[in-house]
């Protein structure tokens, strides 16, 4: 009798985690649909702010997306060369708890530390570091 109790008990947390890891594949779906393409072109893609360097070279784009009936995306930050396709603005996306403020004169991209709100993979950038062909000034 104790067999067959161990048999269906066993049977039963097989099929319990079964359907954790079908519901969890489904979130995994969920989740990317609203990761959008990062791109000027994303019908979702709300553009908050942009603007080109002093030379003209680079241009940096702050924006959202807009997830319908469950509000905004948080806010992104990317700058990319402005001759380059505005479509991938994901090469140029600024690693999470850093913010862009916006430029010097000397052309280089004016970065501010912030924590956000969900969980992020730290990166560490320096006053000088180059990123994505543009030299990073951190804001005290």
């Amino acid at each position: 009798m104790k067999k067959w109790i161990l048999i269906i008990v066993g049977i039963v947390i097989i099929g319990i985690v079964g359907i954790g890891i079908k519901i969890n594949s489904d979130f995994d779906k969920v989740a990317e649909a609203f990761h959008s393409e990062h791109s000027l072109k994303d019908a979702s893609f709300v553009l908050i702010s942009d603007s080109i360097s002093p030379n003209k070279k680079y241009k940096y784009y702050e924006y959202q997306f807009d997830n319908g009936g469950f509000g905004y995306s948080r806010v992104f930050w990317s700058v990319i060369k402005n001759t380059e396709n505005k479509s991938d603005l994901e090469k140029g996306l600024i690693p999470d708890g850093f913010k862009i403020i916006g430029w010097t004169n000397d052309n280089e991209l004016i970065l501010e530390k912030w924590e956000p709100y969900y969980e992020i993979n730290k990166t560490e950038l320096k006053n000088g570091t180059e990123f994505n062909g543009v030299k990073i000034n951190l804001a005290e």
